[in-house]
């Protein structure tokens, strides 16, 4: 069980910011596609308590293999304005259909599928991706490495942040809330 802090920015393009890392020697560590397909419980709301359970699939394409696919849960989104804190819980399945079995059998129910694109770069004490993301768009995220303090994760987010351009305003929503969102906004239209 970790506490992952990050920012997460929606960018105009990806390019500048790939650029940037390069010239200042980030390395691209993974260039993947990730499908992750979001489920709710049957005894609380998520949305309501702020929490997360997904299965993710992941093809990998750098080194040509489909990962195992994983199970993460989320709690509540805690910290300070701008970054997003929360507890992150990942375990690795062998079937993640199978595990989809089980969760329609306890009455959890699929809530959305986000699917992206997704290019992970290691850069001082954080993770920097460029996700292009099905149906809303690119974005930045910056992730501290776990073992540095809130402070500290600060701070080098701050860094990297700089250091590769990511500006704009910094969102608290996953992309689960973000592309739910934008699925209202478009059956308002």
């Amino acid at each position: 069980m970790a506490l992952e802090i990050e920012i997460k920015v929606r960018v105009p393009a990806l390019e500048p910011i790939r650029e940037n890392l390069k010239k200042n020697g980030a390395a691209l560590i993974a260039e993947q596609d990730e499908h992750d397909i979001y489920y709710n419980a049957p005894h609380k709301d998520f949305a309501v308590t702020d929490e997360a359970l997904r299965v993710r699939y992941t093809g990998n394409q750098t080194c040509g293999n489909i990962m195992p696919p994983n199970v993460t849960y989320k709690g509540p989104k805690v910290g300070r304005e701008g970054f997003k804190a929360r507890e992150e819980v990942i375990v690795d399945i062998s079937s993640g259909e199978q595990f989809a079995v089980i969760l329609e059998r306890l009455n959890f129910r699929k809530t959305a599928e986000v699917v992206k694109h997704r290019e992970i770069y290691q850069c001082e004490k954080a993770i920097v991706t460029l996700d292009n993301v099905a149906e809303v768009g690119t974005f930045s995220e910056i992730e501290a490495d776990f073992s540095l303090t809130e402070e500290e994760a600060v701070a080098a987010i701050e860094n990297v942040a700089k250091m590769a351009g990511i500006t704009g305003e910094r969102l608290t929503k996953s992309y689960l809330e973000i592309l739910l969102d934008a699925r209202a906004q478009k059956a308002e239209e």
